[in-house]
C-alpha cells in the first residue's frame, strides 16, 4: 500500500524528533560514568583525608581503637562511599571482594551494566607509632549516583518525548494545512478525468502552489472549450445524420416505394396472363417473390432510417416495432422489453434520443456481443427522469476497446438533454447500457406496466 506525502513527512518528522531525543538520552548515558566516577573518586579523595586528619588526632591511650571504630561510625551517612573499621585483616580482602548492595538500586541492572558504574574499594591502615591498630574501609558505592542518572533519564524521555509528540502534532497540523491545495487539485483532476471540465481550483497557499492552480485551471479551461467544440462538432454531425436519414427515407419511400409498388402489380398481371403458358409461370412467380423482398427490404431499411411510427404513433410503439424487427432477424434471442403501458413523451427530440439510444444499444449487442438473452426497460423515476436501460449477457465491453462513434453519439445525444449515459458490466454479466434524461415535458407516468417478452 503507498503511502501518501503527508504522512510520509509525518513519519520523516517523527523520526528526527525520535532520533534526536535518543541521541541526548544516549549523550547522558554515556556522560553518566565518567560523572559517577569523578563524583565516587572526589568523595573517597575527601573521606581519606578526614581519616587521616583524625589518625593525627588520636590519643595515644587504650581507647584508640575505640575511636577508631568511632569514626567510621560517623562517616555511614556520606553519599557514594561506605566506610568501615575493622582490626581484622580478612575484613578488608572481604570488602575488596564485595559485591555492591543490590537493595539500594533504584535503576534496572542493565542500566547499572550500562553506565559502566564499578565500585571501588580502597583500604587505609591505621598505624600508631608503628603498630597497626585496624584497616579503614573505604567502598565506592555508585548506586545513588546511578539512581540519579535514571531518574534523570526517566524525566528526559517522558517531558522529551511529550514535547516531541506536541511537536509532531504541530508539525503534522502544518504539513496538512500546507499540502491541503494538493487535496484540492487532486479533487479538481478526479473531477476532470470523469468528464466535469467547469470544475476550476482554489488559488492559495505558496507560489508554487498558487502556479501550479493557474496552470490546472487553465488545463480545465482548455478542456471545457475542447468539450463544447466537441459537442457542437457531434450535434451538428448527429443533426446532420438525422437530416440525411429524413431525406434517404424520403427518396425511398417517395421514389422506390412506387415503382416497387408499380412492379409488384404489374408482375402479379403477368403472373395471372400466362396461366395459359405453364412455362412462363415460375417466372412470374419469381419476379413476384423478388418484388415482394425488395419490398420488404425498403420497409426495413426505412424502418432503420426513420421509423415512421416514431412520428406517426409516438416512441411506445416504435420501441416495440424496432424489438419486433429485430426478433425477426434474430429468433434464436430473447428480447424482452419492458415498457409502461401508453407510454408516451411530448418532446420531439426526447422520443428521437429514446429511440436513437434504444437503436444503437441494440446494433451494438447483436454486431459484438454475442449475447442470448436482452432486456430493454423503459422507466420514469420520482423525480421526474426518464430512465433507458440496454442489458445483456453477452462477452460485454473490452476494458482495451477504444469508445466508437456509436456510443459517443449516444452520450451526446444524452448530454444534448441535460443527461448522461453510463457503460458498465451487468447483472446478467454482460455489457449494461444506462440513460438518464430529464423529461419534464413527457406525459404523466402510469402505474401499470406492460412486460413483453419473446
Amino acid at each position: 500500500m503507498k503511502m501518501s506525502l503527508k504522512l510520509r513527512i509525518d513519519l520523516l518528522i517523527g523520526a528526527l524528533l525520535f532520533l534526536g531525543l535518543a541521541a541526548d538520552v544516549a549523550r547522558m548515558v554515556v556522560g553518566a560514568g565518567s560523572r559517577v566516577r569523578i563524583e565516587s573518586e572526589s568523595m573517597t579523595r575527601i573521606t581519606r583525608d578526614f581519616i587521616t586528619s583524625s589518625l593525627a588526632n588520636l590519643p595515644d591511650d587504650e581507647t584508640a581503637e575505640k575511636k577508631l571504630g568511632a569514626v567510621a561510625a560517623n562517616l555511614t551517612e556520606l553519599r557514594h562511599i561506605r566506610v568501615t573499621f575493622s582490626s581484622d585483616p580478612r575484613a578488608a580482602l572481604a570488602a575488596r571482594m564485595a559485591t555492591p548492595d543490590a537493595s539500594r538500586l533504584a535503576a534496572p541492572e542493565w542500566f547499572y551494566a550500562l553506565v559502566g558504574a564499578r565500585p571501588s574499594v580502597v583500604v587505609l591502615p591505621a598505624m600508631r607509632d608503628g603498630r597497626r591498630l585496624g584497616d579503614f574501609v573505604i567502598a565506592g558505592d555508585p548506586a545513588d549516583e546511578v539512581n540519579e542518572v535514571w531518574q534523570d533519564v526517566k524525566t528526559l524521555a517522558l517531558t522529551g518525548g511529550l514535547i516531541a509528540l506536541a511537536a509532531l502534532f504541530g508539525a503534522s497540523r502544518i504539513v496538512a494545512r500546507t499540502l491541503a491545495p494538493l487535496q484540492a487539485y487532486g479533487r479538481a483532476l478526479g473531477q476532470l478525468k470523469d468528464g466535469d471540465y467547469s470544475v476550476r481550483a482554489e488559488a492559495r497557499g505558496s507560489p508554487e502552489f498558487l502556479d501550479l492552480c493557474a496552470k490546472l485551471n487553465a488545463l480545465a479551461e482548455a478542456l471545457d472549450r475542447l468539450s463544447r467544440d466537441n459537442r457542437d462538432l457531434i450535434e451538428r454531425l448527429m443533426t446532420a445524420q438525422e437530416e440525411e436519414r429524413k431525406a434517404i427515407a424520403h427518396e425511398l419511400h417517395d421514389e422506390i416505394g412506387p415503382h416497387l409498388f408499380a412492379l409488384r402489380a404489374n408482375a402479379a398481371l403477368l403472373r395471372a396472363a400466362v396461366d395459359r403458358e405453364p412455362a412462363l409461370a415460375p417466372r412470374a412467380a419469381a419476379i413476384c417473390g423478388q418484388v415482394e423482398a425488395l419490398q420488404e427490404t425498403n420497409r426495413r431499411i426505412l424502418r432503420r432510417l426513420r421509423p415512421p411510427a416514431l412520428d406517426d404513433l409516438g416512441v411506445g410503439p416504435a420501441l416495440r416495432s424496432l424489438v419486433d424487427g429485430w426478433r425477426e432477424t434474430q429468433p434464436e434471442v430473447r428480447l424482452a422489453l419492458n415498457l409502461p403501458e401508453d407510454f408516451e413523451l411530448a418532446d420531439s427530440r426526447q422520443r428521437l434520443v429514446v429511440y436513437r439510444l434504444v437503436q444503437e444499444a441494440l446494433t451494438n449487442v447483436f454486431k459484438h456481443s454475442g449475447a442470448r438473452n436482452v432486456e430493454i426497460a423503459v422507466s420514469r423515476d420520482d423525480a421526474d427522469t426518464l430512465r433507458v436501460r440496454v442489458e445483456d449477457d453477452g462477452a460485454g465491453l473490452a476494458a482495451d476497446r477504444a469508445e466508437g462513434l456509436g456510443l459517443a453519439g449516444m452520450r451526446e445525444r444524452a448530454r444534448g438533454l441535460g443527461g448522461r449515459v453510463e457503460i458498465a458490466r451487468g447483472a446478467l454479466g454482460g455489457c449494461r447500457v444506462e440513460a438518464w434524461i430529464p423529461q419534464s415535458c413527457a406525459a404523466p407516468p402510469r402505474d401499470k406496466r406492460l412486460v413483453e417478452n419473446s
